[in-house]
C-alpha cells in the first residue's frame, strides 16, 4: 500500500513539474566515416539524461530534444561524438569514424547505461555481433575466451548440454552451493539453475549422485541468442552490491533487441552446421581381445571380448574396428530465425521467432528448442513509457546416459576386434560378448533414454515516468516459470538396470520466480563543475520451487516403458520457497569530466536466516580519476583513468538449513505402510550471512590516438562466515551441521588489450587480448576440521586450510628416504597407500583469448584463440581402458624390462620382469592407482573459433525488398593442442553448476563445428 502512495505522490509531483521547454524532433542517420555504411544499433543520448534511442536497420534515428540538448553518439569500435542541437534543426546526420571508444557507454547494475570512463570497477561488455557469430546455442558458451576472469566450462558436447561460468573464482567452501553469477534480462532476474534431479534405482548404479548421469542445460540456454542486444559481465562486488545477495558471485547483465521507430524491418537468419567428435584417444590396434595373449571363451565356447590382452593381430586375418568412427556419428544443426521490427515516435515493437533442431554425434541423441518473443515500448504522454516483453521457450530432447555404467564408461572398456554396431539380436534383446560385465554402447544410447520437455515464460511489463529529463521513475514487474518434465527409462538386462528389473523415473520440476523492482533516480548539473545522480528502490523476489519424483522399478512386460508396467513404485517430493527483500541506494557525483565517485548501500532481509540475522547491511564505494581530462599529457598518450573500490555483499542460506527436518524415507510406501526419517543434517540457529569483501584497483590507458588500448584490474576478495555443513559426531544422531566456519581468499590480475593496427577506408585490423591469473586460498575452516573433502575417487579434492581451492590429492610410489622409486622383492615399484600427497590443482595457472578481426569492404575474416596453462585433470574413464588394454599406451607388452630405482637395501634395482597386461597395467598395487598415471596435464591451446563472412554491396541487391544480406562460414574447436590423453580435457565430468573441478571422462565428448549461415534483412 505504502508503494503505491509513493507511487501516485510522485506521479502528481511529475504532472505539475512537466511544464518544460519546447522539443524539437530530431531525426538523422549515423554511418561509418570510412565506408559509408549505416551503422546498425548505435546509440544516441542526451547527455546527462535518462533519454535515449538506437538506430534501426538503415541507421536511421528519431528521438525528442530540446534547444541546447547536447546528443551523444556512440557505436562499439567508433570513436565518439556529440552535437549541440540548435534552434531550427530538426535534422543532424553523423558520420562517425573507427578507433577506440574513449566515452563507451555500458549497462551496469539496474540495467542503466553509463560512461564507461566514470565506473570505478571493471565492467567487460560483449555486443550482439560477436554473440551470434559464434553460432552457439548456449549464450554462455558465446562468452568462451572473450572475458577476462571469466572461467566456462561444457558438460559435455551432447545437444543441450548445460555450461558453467564462474567469475573470480570459486569462493566458498560448501561442495554444494551455488557459485554462478546472477543472470538479469532486461533488468529482471532469471534462473539459470541446472536441476539434475534424482535419477538413480535403489540399487545398481555406483553413481556418485544424479549430476553425472546425464548433462543436464542449465537455463540460461532456453534464451535465443539472436534476441540479446548487448552482455555485459559485472565482476566485482562494488559493480553488483544494488543487485543483492544473489549477486556475490557476479553479475550477467542481458539487454534484448528493441524496437526502432520507422518503417518496419524484417530480419532473417538460416543457418545448418554439421559436427564431429574433435579429440578421442588413441587405441591398441597391435592385439586383439583375450587375456595372457590367449583367447577367451566362455563354457558353451562362445568368444569373451572383453579385456584386449590376446595375441597379436595379423593383419588381413584378424578384424580390427575403429571405435571412435564406428561409434560415433556426424551431428548436425539446423536453426531459423525471424524478427519483425517497427513503429513510429510514440511506439515501437519487435517479434522474433527461432526454431533449432539439434543431432548429437550420439546415436539417438538430440534436443530442439523454439521461442517466440514479443515486445514493445509505448510513449503514452511525453513523461510516461510503458514497455513490456514476453518470451515463451520450449526445449527438450534425449539426453545420453552419462557417468556411472554409461555409454562412454561401455566404450571404454570395449575391444577394439569387436563391431560396436552389432548390439542387437533378432528378438531386441543386447547382444552381449562380456558375459554381462558391461553393455553394448550403442544399445544403450538407443534403449537407455532420459528425455526432457522445458515450458518456459519469461515476461516483464514496466512503467518509466520522466516529469523531467532529470528525474525519472521506473517501476518494473517480472516473472520467471518454468515447467521441466523428464522420464528416464532403462530396460532389465542392462548394466545398471538389471538389480531391480529395469526402471522407469518420471519427474515433474516447477520453478517460478517474481521480482518487483522499483527505483527512483535524480540526474543534475549541479554547478558547471559537479554533476551528480542519487537512485534509491526497492527490490522483492518470491522463488518457489518443487519436484515431483515417481520411480518404478521392476518391468513385467518387455519392451513396455511404462509406469503401469512396474511391480514397485516409489513417490517422493520436494518444495522450498524463499523471500527476499531489499532496499538500496547510490549517489555518484562527478567533478569536471574527470574525477567520478559512487556510493551505494544496500541492506536484504532473507526468508531463509533466522529472524535475528536475516536483516544486514552493506556497502560500497569506487572512484574513477579520468587523468587526461585533468591535466594535458604527451601526445602520444590519448587517453589515462585510474579506477579503485571497496564493496560488501551478503549471502544467505538455502531454503530449510535451520534446525531440524523430517523427509520421506527412501524406498517407502513399503506394504502400504508410509514412512519418515530425520535429517541426518542439522542447522544452527544462530546462522547468519556471508560476507565478502572485495577491493580493486585498475587502470585505463589509450595511447597513438587510440590505436592501442591497455585494461589492467588487480582485485581481492575475501569470503568469510562461510555456510557449510561440517562433520559432527554420530553419537549426536546427525553426521552434518550447517554453520558459518571458514573463509576464502580470490585475489588475482586481469589484462585487457585493445589494438587497431590498420585502418584504412577499405580495410581495417582489430585485436583484442584478454588474459587472467587468479588464486584462491584456503584462509580458514574450522577449529578441529582438517579438511573439507569435495570428492574422492583415487584422485581426490579437498580444501586444507592454508591450501588452494582446487587442489587434488593422490597416491604416490613408495620412495626411498632421498626420493627414488623403492622396488619390491619382486621388482616392481609399489604404491603407497597409507596417505595421499598434493599432487596438482584443477584450476589454470592463467587463461588468455585473443581475437583478430579483420575487414575490406564487405568481407570479415574473425577467429579467437585461446590458451590454458596449468590445470590438472583425472578422467574417470581412462583408467578402465587402461586395465582393460585398451589404450595404445598399453601395446608395449611381453617385454623385459629393468625399473630404474632402488631395492629395500639402498643399492640399484637390478631384478628383470615382464610387463604384460596382469603384471603391470591392470595392477592396482604397482601401476594405475598412482597420481603419475591418472593425473593429466590439462593445459591447451585451441583455435576456438574462425569466421569469414560476406556482406553483398548494396548495389547488388533490390533496395525496395532486400535492405542487407550477408553469407557467413564459420567453425568452432578447429584445433587443439593440449599434452591430455584422451577425450578434450575441458568436459566438466559433474556438469553445469557443480563446484567440483578437475575431473572429465564419461560424458558425450566435446566437438568440431562448422557453419554455413545467411541473414538477409528486408
Amino acid at each position: 500500500m505504502k508503494q503505491r502512495l509513493t507511487m501516485a505522490f510522485l506521479f502528481m509531483i511529475g504532472f505539475f513539474l512537466s511544464g518544460s521547454a519546447q522539443e524539437l524532433n530530431v531525426t538523422g542517420k549515423i554511418v561509418s566515416t570510412d565506408t559509408g555504411e549505416p551503422l546498425i544499433g548505435a546509440s544516441v543520448i542526451i547527455k546527462n539524461t535518462f533519454t535515449g534511442t538506437t538506430t534501426d536497420l538503415d541507421g536511421n534515428y528519431s528521438i525528442s530534444a530540446a534547444v541546447g540538448d547536447v546528443l551523444v553518439y556512440s557505436y562499439t569500435g567508433f570513436t565518439t561524438m556529440e552535437k549541440t542541437v540548435v534552434a531550427g534543426q530538426t535534422t543532424m546526420d553523423v558520420s562517425l569514424a573507427t578507433g577506440l571508444q574513449l566515452d563507451e557507454v555500458v549497462v551496469t547494475a539496474l540495467g542503466i547505461s553509463r560512461d564507461k570512463k566514470a565506473l570505478g570497477y571493471s565492467v567487460q561488455e560483449v555486443n550482439a555481433e560477436e554473440l551470434t557469430g559464434t553460432q552457439e546455442n548456449n549464450v554462455i558458451n558465446a562468452l568462451q575466451g572473450k572475458v577476462a576472469g571469466v572461467q566456462i566450462n561444457s558438460s559435455s558436447g551432447a545437444p543441450g548440454a548445460g555450461s558453467s561460468i564462474v567469475i573470480r573464482g570459486l569462493n566458498s567452501l560448501n561442495p554444494g552451493s551455488n557459485n554462478q553469477p546472477l543472470f538479469v534480462v532486461d533488468g529482471i532476474p532469471i534462473g539459470n539453475q541446472t536441476f539434475s534431479g534424482s535419477q538413480l534405482p535403489s540399487s545398481g548404479s555406483n553413481a556418485v549422485n544424479s549430476q553425472e548421469q546425464s548433462s543436464f542445460t542449465n537455463r540460461a540456454a532456453d534464451l535465443n541468442p539472436a534476441d540479446i542486444a548487448s552482455v555485459s559481465i559485472l565482476k566485482g562486488a562494488a559493480a553488483t552490491a544494488l543487485y543483492g545477495l544473489r549477486a556475490a558471485n557476479g553479475v550477467v547483465v542481458i539487454t534484448t533487441k528493441k524496437g526502432q521507430a520507422g518503417k518496419t524491418n524484417v530480419s532473417f537468419n538460416s543457418t545448418y552446421g554439421w559436427e564431429e567428435i574433435n579429440k578421442s584417444p588413441d587405441l591398441v590396434s597391435t592385439h586383439r581381445e583375450g587375456r595372457h595373449g590367449r583367447l577367451r571363451f566362455n563354457s558353451d565356447g562362445s568368444p569373451l571380448r572383453f579385456q584386449t590382452y590376446g595375441p597379436k593381430v595379423y593383419e588381413g586375418l584378424t578384424p580390427v574396428f575403429d571405435l571412435t568412427d564406428d561409434f560415433f556419428q556426424t551431428g548436425s544443426q539446423f536453426k531459423n530465425s525471424i524478427s519483425i521490427q517497427g513503429g513510429n515516435d510514440r511506439a515501437t515493437y519487435l517479434t522474433s521467432f527461432s526454431r533449432l533442431d539439434h543431432t548429437g554425434i550420439i546415436p539417438f541423441t538430440e534436443w530442439d528448442r523454439t521461442t517466440v518473443r514479443i515486445g514493445g515500448e509505448v510513449k503514452v504522454s511525453d513523461p510516461l513509457t510503458v514497455s513490456g516483453s514476453v518470451n515463451y521457450s520450449k526445449s527438450g530432447g534425449n539426453k545420453p546416459h552419462a557417468g556411472d555404467k554409461s555409454i562412454l564408461s561401455s566404450l571404454g572398456y570395449y575391444t577394439t576386434s569387436f563391431d560396436v554396431n552389432d548390439y542387437i539380436n533378432p528378438d531386441g534383446s543386447q547382444r552381449d560378448f562380456s558375459d554381462g560385465i558391461i553393455d553394448n554402447p550403442r544399445y544403450l544410447a538407443e534403449f537407455s533414454k532420459l528425455s526432457d520437455d522445458v515450458n518456459r515464460v519469461i515476461g516483464n511489463i514496466g512503467f518509466n515516468y520522466q516529469p523531467l529529463p532529470w528525474l525519472e521513475l521506473d517501476y518494473k514487474l517480472g516473472n520467471d516459470f518454468y515447467n521441466d518434465s523428464r522420464v528416464r527409462s532403462v530396460p532389465d538386462g542392462t548394466d545398471v538396470g538389471s538389480q531391480v528389473g529395469g526402471f522407469i523415473i518420471e519427474e515433474q520440476i516447477n520453478y517460478s520466480e517474481i521480482t518487483s523492482n522499483l527505483y527512483l533516480r535524480a540526474s543534475k548539473q549541479l554547478t558547471p563543475d559537479f554533476t551528480g545522480s542519487l537512485t534509491v528502490g526497492n527490490n522483492i523476489t518470491d522463488i518457489k520451487f518443487s519436484s515431483i519424483n515417481t520411480r518404478g522399478e521392476g518391468f513385467s512386460l518387455e519392451n513396455f516403458y511404462d509406469l503401469s508396467n512396474t511391480s514397485n513404485v516409489f513417490a517422493s517430493k520436494n518444495a522450498s520457497r524463499q523471500r527476499l527483500v531489499g532496499l538500496f541506494g547510490i549517489a555518484s557525483f562527478g567533478f569536471k569530466d574527470y574525477l567520478y565517485l559512487d556510493l551505494t548501500a544496500r541492506n536484504d532481509w532473507s526468508s531463509t536466516l533466522p529472524v535475528e540475522n536475516r536483516s544486514f547491511f552493506y556497502p560500497s564505494a569506487s572512484l574513477s580519476w579520468v587523468v587526461s581530462e585533468m591535466t594535458d599529457l604527451p601526445d602520444f598518450f590519448t587517453f589515462l583513468k585510474l579506477r579503485g573500490s571497496w564493496a560488501q555483499v551478503g549471502k544467505d542460506a538455502g531454503p530449510y538449513q535451520i534446525g531440524i527436518f523430517y523427509s520421506g524415507a527412501s524406498n517407502f510406501p513399503f506394504n502400504g505402510v508410509n514412512g519418515f526419517s530425520q535429517s541426518s543434517v542439522a542447522g544452527d540457529f544462530n546462522l547468519k550471512p556471508e560476507t565478502t569483501t572485495s577491493t580493486e584497483f585498475g587502470l585505463d590507458l589509450r595511447v597513438l590516438q587510440n590505436r592501442i588500448g591497455i585494461d589492467f584490474t588487480y582485485f581481492k576478495q575475501n569470503s568469510k562466515d562461510q555456510i557449510i555443513p561440517v562433520p559432527v559426531s554420530n553419537a549426536t544422531g546427525y553426521s552434518r551441521f550447517i554453520t558459518n566456519a571458514g573463509e576464502i581468499e580470490n585475489s588475482g590480475v586481469e589484462l585487457l588489450l585493445n589494438l587497431n593496427p590498420v585502418s584504412t577506408k577499405d580495410f581495417s585490423w582489430d585485436m583484442s587480448i584478454n588474459y587472467s591469473k587468479m588464486t584462491s586460498k584456503v584462509i580458514s575452516i574450522k577449529e578441529g576440521i582438517d579438511e573439507i573433502i569435495f570428492f574422492d575417487d583415487r584422485i581426490t579434492s579437498k580444501l586444507v586450510p592454508g591450501g588452494k581451492v582446487g587442489d587434488l590429492y593422490g597416491w604416490d610410489f613408495d620412495r626411498s628416504e632421498d626420493g627414488q622409486l623403492l622396488i619390491g622383492s619382486n621388482g616392481f615399484p609399489q604404491i603407497n597407500f597409507d596417505s595421499t600427497i598434493l599432487v596438482g590443482n584443477a584450476y589454470p595457472d592463467f587463461t588468455a583469448g585473443m581475437t583478430n578481426t579483420f575487414t575490406y569492404k564487405g568481407l570479415s575474416l574473425g577467429f579467437l584463440l585461446e590458451w590454458r596453462s596449468g590445470g590438472d585433470v583425472y578422467d574417470r574413464g581412462f583408467r578402465n581402458s587402461l586395465r582393460n588394454g585398451l589404450l595404445a599406451e598399453t601395446e608395449r607388452r611381453h617385454e623385459e624390462v629393468i625399473f630404474d630405482g632402488v631395492l629395500a637395501d639402498g643399492s640399484p634395482n637390478n631384478i628383470p620382469v615382464e610387463i604384460n597386461g596382469e603384471s603391470l597395467y591392470r595392477d592396482g598395487n604397482r601401476y594405475n592407482n598412482a597420481y603419475q598415471i591418472l593425473l593429466q596435464d590439462a593445459s591447451w591451446f585451441r583455435v576456438r573459433r574462425v569466421s569469414l563472412g560476406y556482406s553483398l554491396p548494396s548495389k547488388m541487391l533490390n533496395k525496395q525488398y532486400i535492405s542487407s544480406a550477408r553469407i557467413s562460414f564459420s567453425g568452432n574447436n578447429l584445433f587443439l593442442s593440449t599434452p591430455a590423453r584422451g577425450y578434450d580435457p575441458e568436459i566438466n565430468y559433474f556438469g553445469s553448476g557443480s563446484n567440483i573441478a578437475g575431473y572429465t571422462g564419461l560424458q558425450t565428448p566435446a566437438t568440431r563445428s562448422y557453419f554455413v549461415s545467411l541473414d538477409l534483412n528486408f
